[in-house]
């Protein structure tokens, strides 16, 4: 089902919105698309919008078929409601939710051959913006990424949604976004043009100036959001883990943003799935960012990334999100890292700096 890679970069979404008081106004927004939308949510993410959603479709004469998914972001599941969608004569899939809700509603829609809207109710993750689904088995091991030809039809993120919003959620998009300027460098205390293509050093330097503002102002925005209140900070926040995040993803078409961090995420959903099923992406990346910052050569960085992140409550180790660190464990994701694509040295002494880096999460 998935499709070769397209060369074009797609930088985006059609159509985005990042405001208060947003959502009732979404009615005449999704009129743009269509008479009839397919709605997939998530059970708390729909609580929180349907109060003032369902008023605006209705005044903008905006019908709705509603799904609610607790399922993984499989191909399965994008094939039953794409069925749905066509059988209910809808004309547009809308997500809302989270990470694996947005993923899944842009799958939906694929296979559907019909665009998405997607409404995020965290800013736990760049995936409601970027042209691309990561796509798992039913039971939640991660299959692939499918990457898209096109780009998303619309964002809409309000921020009175994300204010009220766990603060767990949006911390985990914090390091989410904070990972891509680490995880750029990929084996390199530092980048150079000279030695990169131009959109990834442009993404690299966008996702450094994303680094600095949220290494500034993230923890301030996550205090905001203890207290469930809209500040400039916490918006501004959450517009970089959800819309600045994903331009930097589709710059350099969901590749060279994402290394040894979210292959680690990526292998603890394979092989931990139900050991780690209460960890959410943004945590284990966050604790895979130890890894990464070892085998970048910036372990000096590692005790202030680690002090950073337990200010805002989130794990820090393997055992913390519920990885027991035995040899065989550390073993399996070191080896699941040193089979995928990014990882490719033959040198011994990689491998051995792979091991201590990989250790570094204990």
């Amino acid at each position: 089902m998935a499709v070769a890679l397209d060369t074009a970069i797609k930088f985006g979404a059609g159509r985005v919105r990042a405001e208060q008081g947003l959502i009732a106004q979404l009615g005449e927004e999704m009129a743009r698309f269509g008479k009839k939308m397919f709605i997939v949510a998530g059970p708390r993410s729909w609580d929180a919008v349907k109060e003032q959603l369902e008023p605006s479709m209705k005044a903008a004469g905006v019908e709705w078929e509603l799904e609610i998914y607790t399922g993984w972001c499989c191909y399965e599941g994008a094939e039953e409601l794409a069925a749905k969608a066509h059988a209910a004569g809808c004309d547009e899939i809308v997500g809302v939710g989270g990470g694996k809700i947005m993923d899944f509603a842009k799958a939906v829609g694929e296979v559907a051959k019909l665009g998405t809207i997607n409404i995020p109710t965290s800013a736990s993750t760049c995936a409601p913006f970027t042209c691309m689904s990561v796509m798992y088995t039913v039971e939640g091991g991660k299959k692939t990424s499918w990457r898209f030809d096109h780009e998303i039809d619309a964002v809409y993120m309000d921020y009175d949604v994300i204010a009220a919003c766990p603060h767990r959620y949006n911390a985990a998009g914090i390091l989410d976004a904070m990972a891509k300027k680490i995880e750029m460098l990929n084996g390199r205390p530092e980048m150079k043009l000279d030695d990169n293509p131009i959109d990834v050093f442009t993404a690299y330097n966008m996702a450094a100036y994303v680094y600095d503002v949220l290494a500034e102002r993230g923890q301030q925005a996550i205090e905001d959001n203890r207290a469930g209140v809209y500040t400039k900070t916490l918006g501004d926040v959450a517009f970089l883990n959800v819309i600045t995040t994903g331009v930097i993803a589709n710059t350099t078409k969901s590749f060279r943003q994402s290394e040894l961090a979210h292959v680690i995420y990526d292998g603890v959903r394979t092989h931990f799935t139900h050991e780690a099923a209460d960890a959410i992406h943004g945590e284990i990346v966050g604790v895979g960012l130890f890894c990464q910052l070892y085998f970048n050569g910036l372990k000096e960085a590692e005790e202030e990334l680690r002090a950073y992140m337990k200010a805002m409550d989130l794990p820090t180790t393997l055992g913390e999100i519920g990885i027991e660190p035995t040899e065989e464990n550390i073993a399996t994701i070191e080896e699941y890292i040193v089979n995928s694509r990014h990882y490719n040295s033959d040198d011994p002494a990689d491998r051995v700096r792979l091991h201590e880096a990989v250790l570094e999460m204990v």
